[in-house]
């Protein structure tokens, strides 16, 4: 109901603005949020868009007796709706929304596609005709609509059509289409041919080559965080003297320079840049130092045959390159004698899947990269309630001073001292060492075409190409 400001790209994190809703009122102990919900509104199938699509929507995630609730949607949007009590329809055009305990991180958490839980309202002529997993058969509001999913011989690929009934403004764009490269190499050769106009993901040792051929490469923080995690249930990497001489073997600057090439920085804490209690001050606690990693390893003793399996996706969403980071990681630790032992997964989708399931028994370290504009992230993926499979904390970790300071941070009303209570659990996170933040991105997240005008970078993992607009004629070989 409110949105990211995609179109800004000012300030430390993105602004949230009014969409669905016109205003929202919050009531002065925290506790009621009142959603002024915009009128005219209509779901892509026509059908209309207020209050009581609102509270069917919000049913489909949290009432286990309605004929909509999904599992899996409450599964995903758990941690967004966990607090509230009640959804009340004032008139057919405003909602209430009453929590339990204050949670002041509520509006901007529900924004979070990359969350999950982002609360995605889908038409409620669609939950009743296909029922409350319809996937691609769920239609939304935006300036997009839904048209296919095709394949190619990389994978799956995905249109989209303007939405000429949107409440805003109408997209500039007829058509969008996402190609899949899972290759950063692949990814290259179809944005200088002119299969695509814009790439996530290049390799950093090409941007300058970019740059100089015309091509526009963003810069800027956005909140993203490459880490890895370890399984806090393995009976050697329990032992946080293990952990933490792992973290001082691996020469993640050198990763960084010599891998990235200015594309990213070594990640200094699990706060990415561009969330709101993100400390650049902040000192990582573990420089590269083999001679300290050797004396942890001596003091825990680890058994003299113990390999460390270390299971990762090849490629997928935002992860930059794992195989060469794993290999890196495995070249570094093996000048301290730890062997690894490589457990890759060619497919991300499938990858994903076995990590929200918790990593299984012999597994010592997964990586993931994430990061949100919402300090709560920590909770999602550190607090003991969290952990596989009925969340995402897939190493197990269960560190109950932790889990005090993410719930003080989460109800906390005053602004900085929930910063403070974050900065804390960070600390305790980088002492503790559940998960090593390895990466952040620095630049060329996002590279597009000269041709391509009205995009706009803001401080996010996502983006806007509603004012998005092409010129010119270019040759597109077939996909």
């Amino acid at each position: 109901m409110i949105e990211d400001d995609l179109e800004g790209e000012i300030g430390a994190t993105t602004a949230l603005i009014p969409a669905l809703a016109e205003r929202v009122t919050v009531s002065p102990d925290g506790l009621t949020y009142r959603f002024d919900l915009r009128q005219g509104v209509r779901f892509h199938d026509g059908a209309a868009f207020d209050a009581e699509a609102v509270r069917l929507n919000f049913a489909r995630m949290r009432d286990t007796l309605s004929p909509v609730y999904s599992p899996i949607a409450a599964n995903y949007n758990r941690i967004g709706i966990e607090w509230i009590d009640a959804i009340k329809l004032v008139d057919p055009f405003t909602v209430d929304i009453e929590l339990g305990k204050p949670f002041p991180d509520f509006l901007r958490y529900m924004t979070q596609e990359d969350a999950p839980g982002a609360q995605v309202f889908v038409s409620p002529a669609a939950l009743e005709t296909f029922g409350p997993d319809l996937s691609d058969r769920a239609p939304g509001t935006g300036p997009f609509i839904f048209e296919e999913r095709f394949q190619t011989s990389r994978g799956s690929g995905v249109t989209l059509r303007r939405n000429d009934a949107y409440w805003g403004e109408v997209a500039k764009l007829e058509k969008l289409r996402f190609l899949p490269f899972p290759d950063a190499t692949e990814r290259l050769t179809a944005l200088l041919d002119g299969t695509v106009d814009l790439a996530y993901g290049l390799d950093g040792a090409d941007l300058e080559d970019l740059q100089q051929r015309g091509f526009v490469v963003h810069s800027g923080s956005v909140p993203y965080v490459w880490y890895l995690i370890f399984n806090m249930s393995d009976p050697v990497l329990a032992d946080r003297r293990v952990r933490q001489a792992i973290a001082h073997a691996f020469d993640r600057e050198a990763l960084s320079d010599e891998v990235f090439r200015g594309q990213t920085r070594t990640a200094k804490g699990i706060l990415p840049p561009a969330s709101p209690a993100y400390d650049p001050e902040y000192v990582d606690p573990y420089p590269y130092d083999l001679d300290q990693a050797r004396r942890l390893l001596a003091q825990a003793a680890p058994p003299p045959d113990w390999v460390l399996r270390v299971m990762f996706a090849t490629a997928g969403s935002a992860q930059l390159q794992p195989t060469a980071i794993i290999g890196r990681l495995a070249s570094d630790l093996a000048k301290v004698g730890i062997n690894l032992e490589l457990c890759p997964h060619e497919d991300w989708v499938e990858y994903c899947k076995h990590w929200q399931n918790g990593m299984p028994a012999g597994v010592g370290i997964s990586e993931m990269s994430w990061g949100m504009s919402c300090d709560v992230w920590l909770d999602q993926v550190l607090h003991s309630r969290n952990v596989s499979p009925h969340g995402v904390n897939a190493g197990y970790c269960r560190i109950y001073e932790l889990d005090s300071l993410l719930e003080a941070a989460r109800h906390e009303r005053e602004d900085a001292e929930r910063t403070r209570l974050y900065r804390c659990a960070n600390e305790l996170v980088m002492r503790e060492l559940p998960v090593l933040p390895v990466l952040t991105v620095n630049t060329g997240t996002v590279v597009h075409s000269p041709r391509v005008s009205g995009f706009r970078y803001a401080r996010q993992n996502w983006h806007s190409f509603r004012n998005v607009s092409l010129s010119g004629a270019i040759r597109r070989p077939p996909p």
